[in-house]
């Protein structure tokens, strides 16, 4: 009696069985898809031989990594799904949506998403969005789904810090960032001229950066910059510029 008493307690007493689930932190995803998705995931199946199937949604049972990687699949806009136990009854739920950092065109200007800073698509776009850099490549890009890493997290901060270095001390704006391979990435920028880098090894674009803000405080004056074409920096100790 004491041994059934402890199973039916940890298995079927109401008072330990799943029955709220508290939400925060999600903006575009509703309460409702979110609850549904936890509660269905929530319960374990102890016998399931037709016709006889036996389920516990007990909190001692539940499988908060399992809810974790199911909502993560559903929704491509959450990056983060942490869910937590309260005890007796209770599913604690703190969803981190993703942040657009560009937006990612496929070359074929077929289908476009909003990136985030580690290179993960999520949010088609019908129309590209104002005041974001727009990021091609020119392989890999074909049956594009939600939810997938693109671009390298490297070459998104090496986009990230050109594009606030341009802007914060030449007020320089950037359109397009075209990955062309795994060693060259090219900058348009709002005048319309182009700067090549080189992302050979880890794509640390540091002295590159360097060399351009040189030459843009230097001979490359905003009177030169109004004929200007492009500016190569993908030799280590030389830049070339027309």
């Amino acid at each position: 009696m004491i041994i059934l008493t402890i199973v039916y307690v940890f298995l079927f007493y109401p008072g330990f069985q799943i029955s709220e689930i508290m939400i925060s932190g999600n903006n575009k995803v509703e309460n409702d898809e979110l609850q549904s998705v936890v509660l269905g995931n929530s319960s374990v199946a102890l016998i399931n031989f037709w016709p006889i199937k036996i389920t516990s949604a007990s909190i001692f049972l539940t499988d908060t990594g399992k809810i974790s990687n199911e909502i993560l699949k559903k929704f491509p806009t959450i990056e983060k799904a942490e869910v937590n136990k309260n005890y007796p009854k209770t599913l604690a739920l703190t969803i981190t949506e993703r942040q657009p950092s560009a937006v990612y065109c496929q070359s074929n200007g077929q289908q476009c998403f909003l990136i985030d800073e580690n290179g993960v698509i999520y949010e088609t776009q019908g129309s590209l969005p104002e005041n974001f850099v727009v990021i091609k490549q020119t392989l890999g890009d074909t049956n594009l789904y939600a939810g997938e890493n693109v671009v390298s997290p490297n070459i998104m901060l090496a986009i990230a810090k050109i594009q606030k270095d341009l802007k914060d001390k030449f007020n320089i704006d950037i359109k397009q960032a075209l990955v062309t391979g795994p060693t060259r990435l090219n900058i348009t920028t709002g005048e319309n001229w182009q700067v090549y880098f080189n992302l050979s090894d880890t794509p640390d674009t540091d002295s590159q950066i360097v060399k351009l803000n040189s030459l843009l405080s230097g001979d490359i004056n905003s009177d030169v910059r109004k004929t200007l074409q492009y500016i190569d920096l993908r030799f280590e100790d030389r830049a070339y510029y027309k």
